[in-house]
């Protein structure tokens, strides 16, 4: 090949990786650029553009409390990755899923999900519901220890109403675990299967499901239809912009419910007493069950101290402590799987008594409950159908004496 020709060839190919140098500089320069805010104005005349608006600016002001309630940085990172988390939860339950004439369930834990004092061991998955249909669950309960639909509705002060409910100790399921239950205003003539009333302010079912290894167990299969069922209706701006409003709704109660509660708790560390004064943000967003005990607590120890739990164990199927963060988010379980623990992992006494022992570092020939390297948090048990039960005891421990 002549010579002229070989550095013809060598001219392109460095001109070739000077242009991708040039473009990849672009690119990365261009992707890592901030984008300057448009003008409010550009929501104006759009129902669900503006409703758009709100919830992002409602976004920023809870990123805003996040970085302002966190004392270390580990809280800051942990609260945007729950805000993130709380926003994926709210856009698919009230926006992708929102219209209770085509019913849907929400998995509100799956994959990297967490909020509102989720359990390790549990699924939730609710479904947006109106009293002006008739639905339909139908599922089997797979190895589930406990499955329950509970119905909410709304309290004349916002708060979230626990209605009528029915758990695997009420309800009828086949040789196969199979079962059908019915929700609606009027129980049908002559029906004897199993059958939940929707009172005019019910706005959603949840689908409770524990298990004591969820990790090898299968969860329940669920399906919910309307009964009643109409053609689909198109969209229209303000049918969208009344969904995103909802999904508004539901990240700024969740966010003021969370802070609200975190706020109570704190005045009374490492104690079971009720709350010496409530505020009216607290209880708007939760979704209590009839069907569980719930006792909760602010943990706050040093680096050498324990809290020592002590109660009597209640004689039920399910039962649980565990801890979270700040956020009411669950620990990373799959890398501290000592941040949880339920009646299957829990050592008792001859007179049927547990004592665990909260710490960071780990206390050896005792139920331990780690704190994945946390001085304070949330600390949970949920007593399962028990029944009148006796709270717990907390005391405060140098690690030495122990």
């Amino acid at each position: 090949m002549a010579q002229g020709s070989v550095m013809k060839i060598i001219l392109a190919v460095i001109v070739v990786v000077c242009l991708s140098a040039a473009s990849y500089l672009y690119g990365v320069t261009s992707s890592t650029a901030i984008i300057d805010a448009p003008q409010a104005e550009w929501a104006a005349d759009n129902p669900a553009a503006l409703s758009w608006q709100h919830y992002l600016v409602s976004l920023e002001a809870a990123a805003a409390r996040i970085m302002s309630e966190s004392e270390s940085q580990r809280e800051q990172l942990d609260g945007i990755r729950y805000l993130a988390q709380l926003s994926s939860a709210a856009q698919e339950m009230k926006v992708a899923k929102g219209n209770p004439a085509r019913p849907a369930f929400t998995d509100w834990m799956s994959d990297y999900r967490k909020f509102l004092g989720d359990s390790p061991d549990a699924t939730y998955l609710t479904a947006e519901i109106s009293s002006d249909y008739r639905y339909e669950i139908t599922g089997n309960k797979r190895d589930a220890v406990y499955l329950g639909v509970m119905l909410y509705g709304k309290s004349l002060n916002g708060w979230n109403r626990a209605a009528a409910n029915a758990s695997v100790a009420t309800m009828r399921f086949d040789t196969k675990g199979n079962f059908r239950l019915l929700l609606s205003e009027r129980k049908p003539d002559n029906y004897t299967g199993d059958w939940l009333q929707l009172d005019d302010d019910i706005h959603l079912v949840m689908v409770r499901q524990y298990f004591h290894d969820r990790q090898h167990s299968e969860v329940a299969e669920l399906s919910i239809r309307n009964l009643d069922e109409a053609a689909p209706i198109e969209e229209t701006s303000e049918s969208l912009a009344s969904r995103l409003d909802s999904a508004t709704h539901f990240l700024n109660a969740t966010m003021a419910g969370n802070i609200a509660l975190m706020k109570m708790l704190q005045k009374a560390p490492n104690s079971f007493e009720a709350p010496k004064e409530y505020n009216q943000e607290f209880g708007g967003v939760f979704y209590p069950t009839l069907d569980n005990t719930y006792y909760g607590t602010w943990f706050s120890i040093n680096d050498d101290e324990v809290l020592v739990v002590e109660g009597k164990a209640p004689d039920v199927a399910y039962w649980s402590i565990s801890i979270q963060n700040q956020w009411m988010q669950s620990l990373d379980y799959d890398a501290y799987p000592e941040t949880t623990l339920n009646n299957k992992d829990i050592s008792l006494d001859d007179q049927g008594y547990y004592r665990v022992v909260l710490s960071k570092q780990p206390v050896e020939g005792v139920n331990w409950l780690g704190t994945a390297g946390f001085n304070r948090g949330l600390l949970s048990i949920r007593y399962q159908l028990a029944g009148e039960t006796e709270a717990p005891s907390l005391t405060i421990l140098q690690r030495k004496d122990l």
